[in-house]
């Protein structure tokens, strides 16, 4: 099973290799003729087979489809990620949120376990990062209480201080998933001959995917020869025929 999207861009690499290998081909060919001892083949045209136009039909069964836009981190570096940029952000609060706490955290939810970032996540992070934070508070409360620092205890509870500090973990788990390099989950298919088989005679149906694939090419620009130099120029650019 892989997304759709690697199913095709597969099918178009395997297309692109066919054509390079019968390009490959035309060549040895090319060189047999130019070789040829009774010099007969040097008058014929070198075969070369090109595919411009190609009909594909392939079948896939259809395992998944994401609900809405989901992408794909990894789970380790988004705990390390969030773990160094919430210590620095938060550190004039005097609170610390350990890298084994959002870890935690992590592992706990089925989705981001799995690295999957949808549009919640960030609501998600912060919700259960600032309940954290609010216990660690909570730790300061009774510790300044105890010490008989009413002062401490005001401040330390104040509506305003915790607005703050929730909307510095939104801040945070923000940049934090912009910065991290996503890649975007798609459609799941199979497209195994023997999944699709069993799934036409289960009574279901495969979704058939018709393709017309046009051939292009792209002309080699090459660097302007140094002089002395013997190696061939350099590939400069691509450009279309």
């Amino acid at each position: 099973m892989s997304e759709l999207s690697e199913t095709l861009g597969h099918l178009l690499c395997e297309i692109t290799r066919a054509r390079m290998a019968a390009d490959r081909e035309s060549v040895r060919i090319a060189r047999q003729y130019a070789e040829d001892d009774g010099g007969l083949l040097r008058h014929f045209p070198v075969p070369r087979m090109r595919m411009p136009q190609l009909e594909l039909t392939l079948p896939v069964v259809v395992s998944h489809i994401p609900e809405g836009y989901v992408a794909k981190v990894a789970p380790d570096m988004l705990v390390s990620a969030l773990s160094a940029n919430l210590k620095e952000a938060l550190k004039a609060q005097s609170i610390h949120v350990s890298a084994t706490e959002i870890r935690k955290i992590v592992r706990a939810d089925a989705n981001l376990s799995q690295g999957l970032v949808s549009d919640q996540l960030t609501n998600l992070l912060t919700e259960q990062l600032h309940d954290h934070t609010r216990r660690l508070v909570e730790r300061q409360v009774a510790k300044a209480a105890a010490a008989g620092n009413d002062e401490a205890v005001q401040a330390s509870q104040s509506a305003e201080r915790f607005k703050e500090i929730a909307a510095i973990i939104r801040t945070q788990v923000n940049r934090t998933l912009d910065a991290l390099p996503q890649r975007p989950i798609g459609i799941s298919v199979d497209a195994r001959t023997q999944q699709v088989k069993e799934t036409n005679q289960g009574g279901s149906f495969c979704l058939n995917l018709r393709l017309n694939v046009t051939e292009e090419g792209l002309d080699m620009l090459f660097e302007d020869p140094t002089p002395g130099q013997d190696k061939p120029p350099a590939l400069s650019r691509l450009v279309p025929e």
